[in-house]
């Protein structure tokens, strides 16, 4: 047989190329491409600009939100594996940068606050409480999801913020979770804040190699409150690292999720 009749005419490649990824986009979980999200912006009350990724159906007639606050030094696709939990159960989610962090670094007036980040600036970090209040007000005026039917969730020193946020009673809460909190990251007093807590349910994560250094405490404090403890055996699972090393616990978080806030 001849070489060239062997070979295949290059639109022909081309065009069985284009047929495969249309063929590989209609077996793609729905889940997996909603994870991936849009961008979206909004201010603080300071007038700081926040960063988010905004996923899940939103055209959903039993809407409900759930804001995702991430670890130092980290960013909001850490929030991934969750995400597509979350979607599943018909979540509108939205992961933000806190301030000083991926998206999120430049001030008001240009600066890049990761070096405040990088030199763990308590009175920064004291502020992102801000950040936290933004994102629900950006769920309730444009996303028009009612304020009893948010959530939120918050890894190490995301917890820090989401106990600052959450104690000063500027907005609702129907439940709340937290991975690897502490007593005093970065400088954020969180067993004061707790303190002020408002009793809605709050499901403790960590492992038992950590828990002594803030989930056992704020347990204690809070277990007449609405405070649900669960610690695992594993090592080196700090906050959104116990994703991919716990079996299933994306989605036992996410249904935890789903059960307190119910569909309407």
């Amino acid at each position: 047989m001849r070489m060239n009749q062997l070979m295949i005419k290059p639109s022909k490649v081309l065009k069985l190329i284009i047929s495969l990824i249309f063929l590989l986009s209609l077996t793609l979980p729905l889940s997996s491409m909603a994870a991936s999200g849009e961008a979206v912006h909004f201010k603080a009350a300071d007038g700081y600009q926040i960063t988010g990724t905004l996923s899940g159906n939103q055209a959903s007639s039993h809407r409900r939100g759930i804001v995702l606050l991430h670890m130092y030094k980290n960013n909001r696709q850490s929030w991934q594996p969750l995400v597509r939990e979350l979607n599943r159960q018909g979540f509108v989610s939205l992961a933000i940068d806190l301030r000083g962090h991926g998206d999120s670094r430049l001030s008001p007036q240009g600066h890049d606050d990761s070096l405040r980040v990088n030199s763990r600036d308590a009175v920064f970090f004291n502020q992102m409480y801000q950040d936290a209040e933004a994102a629900v007000k950006y769920l309730v005026d444009k996303q028009h999801i009612p304020p009893n039917r948010i959530a939120m969730i918050g890894a190490s020193v995301g917890c820090s913020v989401l106990f600052d946020a959450a104690s000063r009673g500027t907005f609702p809460l129907k439940a709340t979770a937290v991975m690897t909190p502490g007593r005093d990251y970065l400088g954020i007093p969180t067993m004061e804040h707790i303190k002020k807590w408002p009793g809605v349910p709050l499901l403790i994560l960590s492992s038992k190699e950590e828990s002594s250094r803030g989930a056992d405490d704020i347990f204690q404090v809070l277990k007449e409150k609405g405070a649900e403890l669960k610690t695992y055996d594993e090592e080196d699972i700090h906050g959104t690292h116990m994703f991919g090393e716990i079996d299933g616990i994306e989605g036992m978080i996410a249904d935890w999720f789903a059960q307190k806030v119910p569909k309407e």
